[in-house]
């Protein structure tokens, strides 16, 4: 009876080491002759319709997409005529020691592509081939690539190289789509303005509208307190102290004159009184006033008065102060000398204050003053009181 692994098939094993050793073998042979074809390449200088900062950029783009290839990029020789002919690029080739010359020819430039003629001469088969192309600035560098990818071929150019010349379309549907991109993008960021701007003149227009209700408002604050302010001045007047009536009806006063006599016939000089008077007012006529009072007369004679009378005094302010006149007359007794009654009349501008309570401060200032005695006398002069009213 055989037993369950057999020899052949215990030799399965070892062939399938032997397999994959053989299938790493190949592929590293496959990948060093992949690497030993990195075939040297002379570029020749850019020629064609564009300016020079222009060509060399499109020679060195050329020379980029030939390292990404993985080949390298040799110089050509200093001086030398362009070559036309196969034989004259397979010259250019051998005296590099290269396999390859390519002569970029650049047309038709715009500022968004431009169309390259890509003439390739393969030294070792003495063959020229060629690819005119659009070359959109969009995906320049990559389009290169593909042309030259398609001519760097020892077998030569195929059906899908020979596609790639003409419109490079896959540019021109990038540049369509980045352009649709852009107008998304203008549009949304034009909506976007068009929506900041609408914000902004909203909050705008309502600080300026709630400016204006703040102005609004401060103005009629401002017109009601001048109101307020009106009404009181108003109120304040209209509830002013009035002379008589605002502390009593009745006072008593005490005070002191000084009447110089610029008039008489004697020969001049000064009376000076000590005065006693008292007064009755009325509240229902504001500021008059009935007085009566009497006088002890010193100085240019020795006598004593008494006089009766009235005064009246406005109140034409909200602090209490009156202003008025007043009009008194009566009996002069001249105690030596002449002692024959005279008469005595006297008229003066009266100021009143109020400084608190129920006390007044009163002047009389100009005082005026007749005296029948002795001929006539005429009197000028000023007195001063302090009072009360209860």
């Amino acid at each position: 009876m055989r037993s369950p692994r057999s020899p052949v098939n215990g030799r399965s094993p070892i062939r399938a080491g032997l397999r994959q050793l053989l299938t790493i073998t190949l592929g590293v042979a496959a990948l060093g002759a992949s690497t030993a074809r990195a075939d040297r390449v002379v570029v020749l200088r850019a020629t064609g319709d564009a300016d020079s900062v222009r060509l060399g950029a499109i020679e060195e783009a050329v020379r980029d997409g030939i390292r990404a290839l993985a080949h390298e990029v040799v110089s050509p020789p200093s001086g030398a005529a362009l070559p036309q002919t196969a034989e004259e690029l397979r010259g250019v080739a051998q005296a590099q020691r290269a396999e390859w010359v390519i002569v970029p020819v650049v047309h038709d430039t715009t500022p968004d592509a431009y169309w390259v003629t890509l003439r390739v001469g393969f030294a070792p088969a003495v063959r020229v081939e060629e690819l005119d192309a659009e070359v959109r600035r969009v995906r320049e560098r990559p389009r290169l690539r593909e042309l030259l990818q398609a001519l760097i071929r020892p077998e030569g150019l195929s059906e899908d190289g020979l596609a790639l010349a003409g419109f490079d379309t896959v540019g021109r549907e990038e540049e369509a789509s980045s352009g649709r991109d852009a107008e998304a993008r203008a549009r949304r960021e034009a909506e976007e303005r068009a929506l900041r701007e609408a914000e902004e003149a909203a909050a705008r227009e309502a600080a300026l509208r709630e400016a204006e209700a703040e102005r609004e408002a401060r103005e009629a604050r401002e017109a009601e307190e001048a109101a307020e302010a009106a009404a009181r001045a108003r109120d304040a007047f209209a509830a002013r102290d009035r002379y008589g009536v605002a502390d009593g009806a009745w006072m008593v006063q005490a005070g002191l004159g000084l009447r110089p006599l610029v008039r008489s016939a004697g020969e001049g000089g000064l009376l000076g009184t000590l005065e006693l008077r008292g007064g009755r007012g009325f509240e229902s006529l504001p500021g008059f006033e009935l007085r009566a009072g009497v006088e002890l007369v010193f100085g240019a004679a020795s006598a004593f008065a008494v006089h009766v009378g009235g005064a009246y005094l406005a109140s034409p302010f909200t602090t209490p102060i009156h202003l008025g006149a007043s009009v008194e007359a009566g009996i002069f007794q001249a105690i030596s000398g002449n002692r024959v009654p005279s008469f005595s009349g006297r008229v003066s501008a009266v100021v009143a204050w109020n400084p608190g309570g129920s006390i007044y401060l009163e002047l009389s200032l100009p005082e005026v003053q007749y005296l029948s005695a002795n001929g006539g006398a005429l009197a000028l002069g000023v007195s001063a009181r302090l009072g009360t009213r209860f």
